[in-house]
């Protein structure tokens, strides 16, 4: 009966380490998480979205037309969206202008800071910019971020006429009443 006693013992034993670690206190499965690379812009504003110049006659003979009142800050504000690929990816807004700008004259656009409820790595705005019909950086260094949606959030738009007084240039002004498109693009740096 012992040495029975015993073989059931060493039976027993044995098998219950293997019931005990069959029994699992832990489960799993995977989580999959995908974030979209994102780069969105819109241009909101709450008056009239379109910058009107008006330059002023001289009042007397001799005297240059007068551009001190060609700066506008209609309200135009610039908005954006954007989620990089690595955090070594960057992107910039760019203008251009569509049409042609009256012989004579430079259109200017300078951004605001960033201002409103945005989060992230806004961009920074590169200063006052000539347009042209060729794409010129105003923002740069854009990264993961958001800038606030309407007006009051994101860049403030701020335009300037200015004649271009070089004697060959102003030769070229003559009335001329023209309407412009100016474009915005988010894009990536190169």
């Amino acid at each position: 009966m012992k040495f029975s006693s015993a073989i059931l013992l060493l039976i027993f034993i044995a098998i219950v380490p293997v019931f005990t670690t069959g029994q699992d206190r832990q489960a799993d499965h995977k989580v999959n998480i995908e974030i979209p690379e994102v780069a969105l812009l819109g241009l909101v504003s709450d008056e009239a979205s379109q910058v009107n110049f008006t330059v002023t006659a001289p009042n007397e003979a001799g005297s240059p037309v007068d551009f001190s009142n060609a700066s506008q800050n209609n309200g135009v504000w610039i908005n954006y969206t954007s989620i990089i690929r690595s955090q070594n990816h960057r992107r910039k807004v760019m203008a251009m202008v569509q049409g042609e700008i009256p012989a004579g004259v430079h259109l200017f656009v300078e951004a605001s800071e960033a201002t409103g409820v945005g989060k992230g790595m806004l961009g920074k705005p590169v200063g006052k910019v000539a347009l042209s019909g060729q794409a010129t950086e105003v923002i740069s260094d854009i990264g993961s971020c958001f800038t606030g949606k309407g007006s009051s959030n994101g860049h403030l738009l701020s335009y300037e006429l200015e004649a271009d007084n070089s004697a060959n240039d102003f030769v070229t002004l003559e009335h001329s009443q023209t309407t412009l498109h100016v474009v915005y693009t988010l894009t990536d740096y190169n």
